[in-house]
């Protein structure tokens, strides 16, 4: 609507007006010429103070919108703008310097059991119910050696220590079980032997004496802290607990809902909340994962139900009687697998661990919770002597036909990996310090290099310091290549995860030049439970469904489907065939971390085509399923209570969290769950926005900075503490500073010449492509040991010793 200035204006004459108005008097005209020219005048005055008035909001409204579009700017580029945007306000970061770290765990009291009687009825009741289990996993079948489950369940392999801890973990947890049907206790404590009650052989307590001048680190972990040299970051021992567990029996049965109905299906969750989105994060490669995937084998193996001889268990066969080791994903009716009549995806639960006392169950990690280069080694030291030659601390490779070297082989049929039409030609899966090494093609390539990396720098130790013996060089060999892994995880892994502020604030960051001095020997780094089954497996999120190959023209790139890369490491045989991967991974963008994953991971997992198989259709696993899944069987509490113990907001709905989740996935979480409470870790954690600074939302980034926070502060041989003998050298210390992973990938890749210098950001303006030759390095000269020889000259009244370096 016109105001009435605007109308004032309009209804006057103007230099548009007819001159001639409709005759009325015929003496009358629209203007007098005097008159005329001066209204004519006014009225230009008039306009262009008005378009100027115009002109002037114009021009503030546009700075005003240019100022918010380059703040509003600041803000998503400062916190990955592949995320389209959506982060958290900061006072989650605040939040986060605001807290202690590490964050206190809770834990469940420890009680002393006085009844002799009923502790020896309850281990008795525990071993009957193992030989019934035993018999029950004798009739029913094991798996389709050719299925996807099949190659899932090796593929997390349990190793034969593992198998035989579980048995008393399983002992354990009925003997748990009886004594709470037999005493009048509503909480479910931590039950403990008393001095002189026999433990029915169940556990054996054991003492170590450590030398606490010994420079190198145990396999196993033990004697890293001298305070708890067998418990503290030691393998095979349960995962640690931030919270206590949350199981429906409150001892062992996987939890459900708050309102005691069962949770929906795993599956559900992730084709209703997980789907398939595809949106890159064009900022970081693929090599973010591939490190993320090599790290995570190097600190946890959590170990799996098997049968007694270490065979695969079968939980959705046709037989009504399944192991109680089972829990398998139930699919509903409108599930896209039951177009090939599955019902059931194949689960066995994670095998429990002992804990020497009676409670509810644990799970157990299989390898040292430290960064010590044990995915390289083995944490069994038998089985690490067979991968090495015994000759000048080198590690047994096989040598192409070409000359190149790749890792020795290892000629298991059984192993879910090697194929009958491979091994015809001579080509075999491989054999390494980890077990899952063969789970895909960039992994494997990663193996490869540190192999690599091992003789090369035990070739020229070997060449520097001639007197020292084949395990002198392995294992100080072995003590660089440590360091070199840890250093890369901080200086290059962990700020894309953290972000710059919080990475200073907690001194995670590699020291410039001095010692870190901040080693506490009562901080528990064993990995929590969380970490190894949730919030470390938020990297599935960023894997993009194809993966580039790439030859040395980089604009023609090949690709392949991520499925097709599992248990598939046989192009490295071919010559190029490492180069071409390595290109891949750091020119692939990931996928952004949020809630959605590509179909690969949810449909087509292990899964063979029938080309390769020359069998009928198998359906792939769906890893999100079987992530939630694992999650519940491990009785982690709700997400809601991680929450709380990060210090942030607990949310009493689903409205609580608008501002801080995706809001397509809260409104699909509304969809399913009955209850905020009842919300996975897994799906709550990845659905949240990220915060500034970094690709992770706040719960997922808690829990990820807590845990290492402790594998640096609790590690007594970090490669950067100054503890004699432990330590380094300052010398020594700053040139493994130099390290990263491309100078670690253009010294044992096969003819790779230019790469970018952060390998997993993406190349750019400030990541340009350098020559390999321009990638410093570091100079293992300075590991070289000057002898002192002492020569003796005798004259007539005295000896005289003369020294002289060798």
């Amino acid at each position: 609507m016109l105001s009435s200035f605007s109308r004032l204006i309009m209804s006057q004459p103007t230099e548009r007006s007819r001159l001639i108005i409709p005759v009325t008097n015929p003496c009358e005209y629209s203007f007098s010429s005097s008159i005329s020219r001066e209204r004519k005048r006014r009225v230009k005055q008039f306009q262009c103070c008005l378009c100027a008035l115009f002109l002037s909001i114009l021009l503030v409204t546009i700075i005003i919108t240019v100022i918010y579009s380059i703040n509003a700017n600041r803000i998503v580029n400062s916190t990955i703008p592949e995320n389209d945007g959506n982060i958290t306000v900061e006072t989650s970061v605040i939040s986060f310097i605001s807290t202690t770290f590490p964050i206190t765990d809770k834990q469940k009291s420890n009680k002393i059991l006085e009844d002799i009687e009923l502790w020896n009825e309850a281990i008795e009741e525990g071993k009957r119910n193992l030989l019934e289990k035993d018999k029950i996993e004798e009739a029913i079948p094991s798996l389709n050696i050719q299925s996807p489950s099949y190659r899932h369940q090796r593929v997390t392999a349990t190793s034969k220590r593992g198998r035989e801890l579980s048995r008393v973990g399983f002992v354990e947890e009925f003997a748990t079980k009886h004594i709470y049907r037999n005493v009048d206790n509503t909480t479910i404590d931590i039950m403990c032997q008393n001095q002189g009650i026999p433990s029915g052989g169940c556990c054996q307590n054991k003492t170590i004496q450590c030398n606490i001048f010994h420079k190198y680190r145990s396999f196993n972990g033990t004697c890293n802290n001298l305070k708890k040299p067998l418990d503290y970051g030691t393998a095979y021992r349960p995962f640690r607990r931030m919270l206590p567990p949350n199981y429906a029996d409150a001892i062992s049965k996987p939890r459900i809902s708050e309102t005691g109905e069962p949770l929906p299906s795993a599956r559900t969750v992730s084709l209703v909340i997980h789907r398939p989105y595809y949106r890159d994060d064009p900022k970081f490669t693929v090599m973010l994962a591939v490190w993320g995937q090599f790290l995570d084998h190097d600190i946890t193996a959590t170990a799996l139900s098997q049968k007694v001889d270490g065979s695969t268990i079968s939980c959705c066969g046709q037989n009504s009687t399944t192991s109680p080791e089972c829990f398998p994903v139930y699919l509903d009716e409108n599930d896209p697998f039951r177009e090939y009549n599955v019902s059931c995806m194949e689960f066995v639960r994670s095998a429990p661990a002992p804990t020497c006392c009676l409670g509810p169950r644990e799970q157990m990690n299989q390898v040292t919770s430290y960064i010590d280069g044990s995915v390289v080694y083995s944490v069994d030291e038998d089985f690490a002597k067979k991968l090495r030659t015994l000759k000048n601390g080198m590690l047994k490779v096989l040598v192409t036909s070409d000359e190149r070297t790749l890792l020795p082989v290892s000629d298991d049929l059984n192993d879910g990996c090697n194929r009958e039409e491979y091994e015809m030609n001579g080509k075999y899966c491989f054999l390494t310090g980890d077990a899952r090494a063969n789970e895909n093609l960039h992994l494997t390539t990663m193996h490869l290099l540190w192999v690599r990396q091992h003789n090369s720098i035990a070739s020229n130790l070997s060449k520097l310091n001639s007197h020292w013996d084949d395990e002198r060089i392995f294992q100080e060999t072995r003590r660089i290549i440590a360091a070199q892994i840890q250093h890369i995880t901080y200086n290059e892994f962990l700020p894309i995860l953290l972000g710059k502020s919080l990475m200073k604030k907690f001194n995670l960051y590699p020291k410039k030049k001095e010692y870190f001095k901040m080693y506490n020997d009562s901080l528990d780094p064993s990995i929590a439970n969380n970490f190894a089954t949730a919030a470390f497996r938020f990297a599935h999120s960023i894997i993009p469904g194809l993966m580039k190959l790439l030859a040395n023209d980089t604009s023609s790139p090949d690709f392949i489907q991520m499925h097709k890369m599992l248990f598939n490491p046989f192009d490295l045989y071919e010559p190029g065939g490492l180069d071409k991967t390595l290109r891949g991974a750091m020119n692939t963008n990931i996928q952004a971390s949020d809630s959605y994953f590509t179909n690969e991971l949810k449909s087509h997992m292990f899964e063979r085509t029938v080309e390769q198989t020359k069998q009928p259709k198998l359906c792939g696993l769906d890893l999100v399923s079987l992530n939630v899944q694992r999650g519940r069987d491990h009785g982690l509490p709700g997400y809601t209570k991680w929450r709380q113990h990060c210090g942030l907001k607990k949310p009493s709905n689903f409205k609580d969290l608008q501002d801080e989740m995706d809001p397509d996935s809260l409104h699909n979480m509304e969809m399913i769950y009955n209850n905020i409470d009842d919300v996975d870790l897994y799906t709550g954690a990845l659905s949240e926005k990220p915060i500034k600074g970094s690709i992770l939302g706040p719960t997922i980034m808690c829990l990820i900075l807590d845990q290492f926070y402790r594998l640096k502060h609790g590690d007594r041989f970090w490669y950067e503490n100054p503890h004699p003998p432990q330590g380094f050298a300052m010398d020594q210390l700053n040139e493994l500073r130099k390290t990263t992973l491309a100078n670690i990938i253009c010294d044992n890749a096969d003819n790779l010449e230019t790469i970018q210098r952060k390998v997993m950001q993406k190349a750019g303006k400030n990541n340009m492509y350098v020559s390999c030759k321009d990638i410093e390095r570091t100079n293992l000269e300075l590991w070289k040991e000057n002898l002192t020889r002492l020569d003796f000259v005798t004259d007539e009244t005295k000896i005289i010793v003369k020294k002289s370096i060798v």
